[in-house]
């Protein structure tokens, strides 16, 4: 009787095999861990910029929107009205505006922007009322405070800071080394140059958005702002 005796092949992989298996495992698997990292840098930078973006157009808006509506102030008994401007520096100013007011009965404000040591942007208002019929004065305590914009980097050249101010001849008007101006030097700004710096990420993963506007001061007639 014949037996028939079958063998089975248990060898495996071979060495070279399984080395070569783990290469190409290896190499694949870089592939795909950097492709996922990229994806995710990407993804993370384009959101922190469109953050950024978001930021200082909401910054630059409210900036322009009141700078804009500034006007001086008539004081009973003053030959010349109070300017356009009670303070203004590098990174704050106050100013008198007709801002969201009654066009039948309209009232300025008084606006103060800032920022704190927090890099955050800041607008305060004083509410105005009337006096003898024709005048308007402010209340003492500001009914109305929030921030503004966020994430500001603090400014390492002059060319950066928030506020520029230019007379009507657009010649810029450098803040004095005291941080104020005096009443005639504010009576001579006749337009704000704002540039809007923000950097929603510090760490170098997105750049900083940077924005600027002229706002010229309407209210203080042509010949102020030049042609």
């Amino acid at each position: 009787m014949i037996r028939r005796i079958m063998k089975h092949d248990e060898s495996g992989f071979s060495l070279p095999e399984l080395l070569v298996t783990i290469f190409v495992f290896g190499i694949a698997s870089t592939i795909v861990v950097t492709f996922f990292i990229n994806v995710s840098r990407t993804f993370t930078a384009d959101r922190l910029q469109t953050e950024s973006t978001e930021i200082a157009a909401v910054g630059m808006n409210e900036l322009t929107r009141v700078i804009r509506a500034g006007t001086e102030i008539e004081v009973q008994g003053q030959a010349l009205n109070n300017p356009v401007f009670v303070s203004a520096g590098n990174e704050e100013l106050i100013i008198y505006s007709f801002l969201d007011t009654d066009s039948a009965n309209p009232k300025p404000v008084k606006v103060r922007f800032w920022i704190d040591s927090g890099r955050v942007l800041n607008e305060q208002r004083w509410d105005s009322y009337v006096i003898n019929n024709d005048y308007f004065a402010f209340q003492a305590v500001s009914n109305y405070s929030r921030p503004v914009a966020s994430l500001i980097p603090v400014r390492t050249s002059p060319d950066k800071y928030l506020f520029t101010y230019l007379n009507a001849a657009g010649v810029e008007i450098p803040v004095p080394g005291s941080g104020t101006f005096t009443t005639a030097q504010l009576r001579t700004i006749a337009s704000v140059k704002v540039t809007m710096i923000v950097q929603a990420d510090l760490t170098g993963r997105s750049n900083r958005v940077q924005l600027e506007n002229t706002v010229g001061l309407p209210n203080l007639g042509i010949s102020r702002i030049g042609p």
